[in-house]
């Protein structure tokens, strides 16, 4: 008798746990913009209009201007009924017969408008009650833009006002940072928020991540949600996502660690994200991915990386005069005898601010203007040859870019000084070049994402693995490019470092033996997104009007992402993990690792036909060196042996079918690897 009293309470108990871990409704949240026939809304909306078995649908708000269209809509998609209710007042929404109305319903519809109004005149009223109650009984609440950032565990209250990335990310306790934890509460443990790529929200939810994590001691997932873009959520707690946009989960995980705030100073890192695009799932329960549609790709997460080939600073914006500063600092720390800057015609107005620095500083400098006619001028080689530091500006990427073309004396001169180590200092825009791809076409239309007009070019291949974003934050016309260029710069050409820049912030990227890593002297936190561990990708299909491609909004799992303010601490690219979590105590502690290995520059370079690639180990092992091109293919494996420890050689004559151009040979053993570049002119 007691054990089937035992079974009997575990029963009770199971389906007590069961009830508290999964809704009986349904949930579909929107990201907000215009909804219209044959279009994106078709596909969560009619979702909406079947979960409610094509029953009555009450579209809700707090504000009386508005349209039959939506109605309207959801009877063309099914819905037995549809209108318009405004409860603008907590008089009316205290009213009983407010109650019954809204409990009559299959479906609750929340319009956009100001969460705040939502909040401040429905909580705790008889509306309140009978939303719950519609989605107790296995009803569907949905909700657009303002609507749907009241659909969560916790929302962000609006209270105080919007709350803009910028700001949140300076500081995630500021005094909008405000929430709600007592209203609705559908889906546990997640706060949504909306218009997200559009409004350029990811710094914002981060933040809020953050402030919650402290101020709540809650470790919340949040779900930013792009406009013209839903995730429908089912009472098992799984939510496909729908549309033509992305949404972006964020949480903490057991690999996640944040630091205090303190002085206004602080650091997240490995934040997990996931960006899920239409026919994406994900499991809101265990908090995972539940499907990846067959239009996903296999990333190899085991490709060869291509570190930095020398040190190189980049800027957060476009303004000269407000990074001489920054370019000071750069001057002083590096062998300045000889400061050559490279810009190209049609920018000499700006060119002439950092002259006139480099003038009344007393720098030696001198300036090489690129172009298609001087490439292969034997003069201008030797500007680049003498130099000791380079200084690129200029507002014509395209141009600065012809440095990357395979045949010419400058170009030559170019890799040979890069693969000597001359530091490298970016204004701006200029610092996209550096990678091997950069983004175009961000600054001039300001719906080239959301109609497919961004671009992928060439760039230098100075940090191959890179794709970088300034001027995040310089003007909300560009949030939507400027915050998805990254993300579809690292889906498209498989790169894994992203980074986003803002204002007069500066970035230092180190390369050495020892170690390549990512430090900044910064206001606002700069953000890293590490996709080192992605394995699916996939992208939007939707074309909008007026397009000449897909929306560039991408999926992506498994990524993270690393953020900071303080000065002196560095992001390590071999471990993908900030050495200190906040400031040094001791600036002069010694981070030097034991010599194990070192790859020296090959010699000569550049080269025809033949060159010698020498090296050191410290301890036996294993090497293998690879030869790669500028794209990243492998060639041939050049080593592949165990040697002694000592000095080795390799030489090397290079195939005679293979054009003249930038390779680069690469040093593995099982835990170290270095990369150089080399020159092949025949």
């Amino acid at each position: 008798m007691n054990s089937l009293v035992k079974i009997f309470n575990i029963l009770i108990l199971t389906l007590a746990l069961n009830l508290t871990l999964f809704p009986q409704g349904y949930i579909c949240a929107v990201g907000g913009g215009s909804e219209d026939y044959n279009n994106w809304s078709d596909a969560p909306y009619g979702w909406i209009v079947e979960k409610s078995d094509n029953g009555k649908i009450i579209i809700l708000g707090a504000d009386a201007s508005v349209t039959t269209w939506l109605p309207t809509y959801f009877i063309s998609l099914g819905a037995d009924t549809a209108y318009n209710k405004t409860i603008s007042s907590k008089t009316i929404a205290d009213l009983p017969e407010t109650y019954d109305e809204i409990i009559s319903a299959k479906a609750v519809f929340i319009r956009g408008g100001d969460q705040w109004d939502y909040i401040r005149l429905w909580k705790g009223t008889k509306t309140d009650s009978a939303i719950q109650y519609v989605f107790n009984n296995g009803g569907v609440i949905a909700g657009t833009s303002a609507g749907a950032a009241v659909l969560g565990d916790v929302d962000f209250s609006g209270q105080s006002g919007s709350a803009y990335s910028d700001d949140a990310l300076l500081n995630p306790f500021y005094s909008r940072m405000k929430f709600e934890s007592n209203f609705l509460n559908f889906i546990p443990n997640v706060l949504f928020d909306t218009h997200f790529t559009e409004r350029g929200r990811q710094g914002r939810l981060i933040a809020m991540l953050y402030n919650q994590h402290f101020n709540a001691s809650k470790d919340l997932i949040g779900a930013g949600i792009d406009d013209r873009t839903a995730i429908c959520i089912s009472p098992d707690g799984i939510g496909e996502v729908m549309g033509s946009g992305a949404v972006s989960i964020f949480y903490k995980d057991d690999f996640t660690e944040y630091s205090d705030y303190t002085s206004g100073k602080y650091t997240i890192e490995k934040l997990r994200c996931h960006t899920l695009t239409k026919g994406w799932k994900y499991d809101f329960i265990n908090n995972q991915i539940a499907f990846i549609p067959a239009s996903a790709k296999d990333v190899d997460i085991n490709s060869p990386w291509f570190y930095s080939q020398t040190d190189i600073t980049l800027t957060g914006s476009n303004n000269i005069s407000a990074q001489l500063n920054n370019l000071g600092v750069f001057l002083n720390e590096v062998n300045s005898t000889k400061v050559l800057l490279i810009t190209h015609p049609g920018f000499s107005s700006s060119a002439s601010i950092i002259t006139d620095y480099l003038s009344s500083n007393s720098f030696i400098y001198d300036v090489l203007n690129i172009t298609t006619g001087n490439l292969n001028d034997a003069s201008e080689a030797v500007k680049l040859n003498e130099a000791t530091c380079f200084i690129f500006a200029g507002d014509s990427l395209n141009v600065l870019s012809y440095l990357n073309q395979p045949v010419g004396l400058v170009n030559a001169a170019f890799y040979n000084q890069t693969a000597m180590n001359i530091p490298i200092f970016f204004f701006g825009n200029a610092g996209k070049i550096a990678g091997n791809f950069y983004i175009g076409n961000t600054d001039t239309d300001m719906y080239a994402s959301y109609r497919g007009k961004m671009t992928i070019n060439e760039g230098l291949f100075i940090f191959a693995d890179l794709i970088f974003q300034p001027l995040l934050y310089d003007n909300s016309d560009f949030y939507e490019n400027r915050t998805s260029s990254v993300l579809w710069g690292l889906m498209r050409k498989r790169r894994r470092i992203g980074i986003y820049l803002n204002e007069n912030d500066r970035l230092n990227i180190k390369s050495s033996s020892f170690e390549n890593s990512i430090s900044g002297t910064v206001l606002i936190p700069y953000m890293i997104v590490d996709a080192r561990e992605t394995d699916k990708v996939d992208s939007s299909t939707y074309r909008a009007s007026g397009s000449i491609g897909p929306r560039q909004i991408v999926a992506m799992n498994n990524l993270r992402i690393s953020l900071t303010n303080y000065s002196n601490i560095n992001y390590l690219l071999e471990t993908g993990k900030f050495d200190y979590l906040t400031n040094v105590e001791n600036e002069n502690v010694s981070q030097l690792t034991p010599f194990e290995f070192k790859l020296n520059q090959n010699y000569p370079n550049p080269f025809n036909p033949s060159t010698t690639i020498r090296w050191r180990q410290s301890k036996p092992e294993k090497i293998t060196i690879k030869l790669f091109d500028i794209l990243g293919n492998e060639i041939e494996t050049l080593v592949d042996d165990y040697y002694e420890s000592g000095s080795h050689s390799k030489f090397y004559t290079m195939n005679s079918k293979l054009s003249s151009g930038i390779y680069f040979y690469r040093l593995s053993t099982k835990d170290f690897s270095e990369t150089k570049s080399m020159v092949f002119l025949k």
